[in-house]
């Protein structure tokens, strides 16, 4: 059967039986210590998921699995131009905040004896990239995109260059989604420092497998409040 690359076969989104997602809170980190929590309280009802959208904090975010290395942690907080490192309660390798980047963050609530609830999860969440880019012209894939920035299976990309990161944790009774979108180009700063924290784990990043919303839909003036404003009331 014919598919759309970065998208399952038919046969098997209709298996997933995609939920709703919806925007039901937008936020903003103001402290640039507080370690990121999974907002719970926005738990929906079984069968939908629900999306947070936030500005962020320019600091070090380390993914669940590689935060309990207490050597490489450590490693990180002593590297140049790291202003502070928080763990992520959700997977991923190393993530950057600060006004170029718009956070991420959904909830599900399975159906009892969902098939593949991570898999129904990520798709269900793109279909809500494919309506929220649309605004921008812009059309995504999930696919990994070696030598990008916190590389995973869950990569969006365009072009075949990564545009947002997601990472997963996975409960008896929830699927929790937390990320970031490159609203702006990067920086030279966090590319330096996405580029040595990545390589505490033996992964090279390359700048050219980056790419920004602005980029991407070639409006240079575009920021995260601007994108927030424009997909806050999305909804698949």
């Amino acid at each position: 059967m014919d598919t759309i690359p970065g998208r399952p076969s038919t046969d098997v989104l209709e298996r997933l039986s995609l939920a709703p997602v919806s925007v039901t809170e937008v936020t903003a980190e103001t402290v640039i210590d507080d370690p990121p929590e999974i907002p719970w309280r926005l738990t929906p009802p079984t069968g939908e998921i629900a999306l947070q959208l936030r500005s962020t904090v320019r600091r070090v975010a380390i993914g669940a699995g590689l935060a309990r290395n207490a050597e490489l942690v450590d490693a990180v907080r002593k590297l140049d131009g790291v202003s502070a490192v928080v763990t992520s309660p959700a997977g991923g390798t190393f993530i950057v905040g600060g006004e170029a980047w718009l956070g991420l963050c959904a909830i599900g609530s399975p159906r009892p004896g969902q098939p593949m609830p991570l898999d129904w999860m990520l798709h269900s969440l793109q279909r809500w990239f494919d309506a929220a880019l649309e605004r921008f012209s812009v059309h995504a894939s999930v696919a990994r995109v070696d030598g990008a920035w916190c590389p995973g299976f869950s990569d969006i990309a365009v072009g075949g260059r990564k545009l947002a990161g997601l990472g997963f944790r996975v409960t008896r009774e929830r699927v929790v989604m937390r990320g970031v979108m490159a609203v702006r180009p990067m920086s030279d700063a966090d590319f330096d420092v996405l580029l040595r924290c990545h390589r505490l784990i033996g992964v090279e990043v390359r700048r050219d497998t980056a790419v920004s919303l602005a980029e991407a839909g070639g409006d240079p003036d575009l920021d995260v409040a601007g994108v927030i404003e424009a997909v806050r009331a999305v909804a698949t």
